[in-house]
Order: C-alpha cells, then structure tokens, then sequence
C-alpha cells in the first residue's frame, strides 16, 4: 500500500505561499457551535471514560429514529447499530470480518480510494463498473460469487448520485450472487437536486454507512454508524473490542446533538458553489455536473500528473483522477472552500485550458 496521494496534496499545499487548495474533502465552514457545546458539556460531566463498545444507548437510539424517519428505514433498531470511529473504520471493520483471499469483490467506479487498496491488502479479486451503469450492464457479473458491492451515494470523487432503477440493480445483484451489499452515504445530505435514496428502504441486506464527518465538520472528532442485519452487526462489535474499542466517548454525546442541527444554510452555500463551479468550467473541460458531495470529477487534455505539475505552478491543488479509477486523464475538484479561494480556483482552471 502506497502512501494516500490525497495526503500527498495535503502537504504540497503546505509548501506554497497562498496557495488555492482545492483537493481537501472536508468541509470548509466550522462545526456549528452547539454540536461543540454538546461536547464540552459531556467532557465538563465526566463523560469521558470507554463507552459501551457498540455505542452509547443515547446515539443509538437516535441513529434508528434518523434512519427510519430521513431514509425510510423501517426495520431500524438500536441492536441493528453499531457506533464506529468514523467510515473508515467502518471499512476496516467489514472488510476484516467480510473478506477473504481471492474473494471476488466489485465496486463501482470512480470510487473513494480506500475501497480497492484495502481489498487488496485482504487479498481479494476488485472488480469494477462505471458509475453510468445499467441493471442490465450489471448481468456480466451474475454468475460469479460475489462476497460485496460497495460504492458511495452521493460519489467521491464525481458527486454522482445513483438513481433508483441503478440502486436497485446492484441490490438485485447481491441477491443473485450472495454479495454484502454495502452502501457508503456519508454525503446524503449534500444531495443538491433531491435524487438521493437509500436502498436499504428496500433491500434488507443492506449494510448502510453513515458518517458524521462531511456534514457537520466533524472529521477529526470520527464518528460514524454501520446499520445491518444483528448477525453482522454481533460480528463487527467483538471485532471492535479488539481493535479500537469503542468510538470517542464525547464526539458521541456531540453527534446526538449533530442529527438536531438544521444544515440547510450550509447545503445551499455548497449548492451554488456547485453551479458556479460547473458554469465556470463546462465550456473548457468534459465535466458533468456534481449531484451531491462536494466535487467534480473533469477529464484534462494531459495526463493527470502532467495537467497537475502545471496547476502548481499556478499555485492550484488538485487532485489526480488516477487514485479513483483506471483513467489518468482526470482530476478531482474540491469545492469545500469560500469564495475568494474558489474564484482564484476557477480563474486558474480558465488559464490552464486555454494554455
């Protein structure tokens, strides 16, 4: 495993005076004040020792009421949650208790890029589709064993939100071929056009992935949900007592008071830095525009290594396409950022387009 080229950015942008950074995904606004006064209260009430490994009761609880009540699903309980320390160690969780050596594992591309180096370290066989799939492209894959589907909906690094008909494909999918399906939603609520839908309203089997990181700028306190059947969710709790233990005992406290916080204002700022963003690019690159999340995912003349040596120079930090799917001819645009770095974004993207 090669060291994260997203960190690599990260400290590129370290060495530039002013430079116009945007490859970070994470949000660019602070965590709204009341979620860090949930926190400081549960750590001035001696809230801070282990909780219970799969969570506090509090959040639990809450977690089911979210999922029943904003995506739909029913079947939600406390015992179906288990409170992990942000999506990634999700990932770790599912990928050490769900895959083995030459396991045939598909994900859908372009896709966040722990997915396919992770499998890979457990040994498994990746297998990929475009995002632009449909159910019937997806019937190439009916005959093999499958041991999970995973994506994101809403995408990083595209912002594609799937739609149902392709949803419901790749639930039908892991039906046929005995596959974990697994659906990553920490951008939900970035879902700028109102296409966004959890299958697991339908599919059952569903091992569905919330974060708390992106929405409310919450990504160095980890916290995040896995939401599937008890069996599995049994499986992953012992996991998690011999490896990270329990989530982080105040970022717990501070998520119940996370999923009462209105995001509306800071979804519509993201919104028309979504518009803006496409307007300013569509007649200069092959871009489509982002549904959800906060990126684009555009296609460059050069390679991406080539095209991001020349956006340095402009002081631009992006980052290449390559670490999300096979092609090296793209870049990943964040636009987590105000408006004057965005601005500066654009009128550089401009230059290098017409260079």
């Amino acid at each position: 495993m090669d060291s994260s080229p997203i960190r690599k950015a990260f400290e590129l942008a370290r060495t530039i005076e002013n430079p116009i950074n945007l490859s970070i995904g994470q949000p660019h606004f602070p965590c709204p004040p009341n979620i860090i006064e949930a926190m400081n209260r549960a750590a001035i009430d001696g809230k801070t020792a282990y909780t219970l490994t799969a969570g506090i009761p509090e959040l639990k609880e809450a977690m089911a009421e979210k999922y029943q009540i904003q995506n739909g699903i029913e079947y939600a309980k406390p015992d179906r949650i288990l409170v992990t320390s942000g999506i990634s160690s999700a990932l770790f969780l599912l990928f050490n208790a769900l895959v083995n050596p030459g396991d045939d594992c598909l994900v859908v591309s372009p896709y966040f890029l722990m997915y396919p180096s992770m499998l890979k370290f457990y040994g498994a066989n990746l297998l990929t589709v475009d995002e632009s799939f449909t159910s019937e492209e997806l019937s190439v894959f009916s005959s093999k064993k499958l041991k999970l589907i995973i994506y994101s909906n809403p995408s990083n690094p595209t912002g594609k939100v799937l739609s149902k008909e392709q949803l419901r494909g790749l639930a039908n999918l892991a039906e046929k071929t005995g596959a974990y399906l697994i659906s990553d939603e920490i951008y939900e609520l970035f879902d700028y056009d109102k296409q966004f839908y959890s299958i697991g309203k339908e599919y059952e089997k569903t091992i569905t992935l919330t974060g708390f990181s992106k929405t409310y700028n919450m990504t160095g306190l980890r916290l995040a949900t896995i939401l599937a059947d008890e069996v599995v969710i049994k499986t992953l709790t012992t996991l998690q007592q011999y490896t990270v233990v329990c989530a982080p005992s105040i970022t717990q406290w501070a998520g119940i008071e996370a999923l009462k916080t209105d995001m509306s204002s800071y979804i519509q700022d993201y919104r028309e830095k979504r518009d803006f963003v496409y307007d300013s690019l569509k007649a200069h690159y092959e871009i489509q525009k982002s549904g959800g999340a906060f990126y684009f995912f555009f296609k460059v003349k050069d390679t991406d290594e080539e095209f991001l040596q020349k956006a340095v120079k402009k002081k631009l930090i992006l980052v290449p396409g390559y670490i999300f799917s096979p092609s090296k001819h793209h870049m990943r645009l964040s636009f987590a950022t105000d408006w004057d770095n965005l601005k500066r974004g654009m009128k550089a993207l401009v230059e290098l387009a017409s260079e």
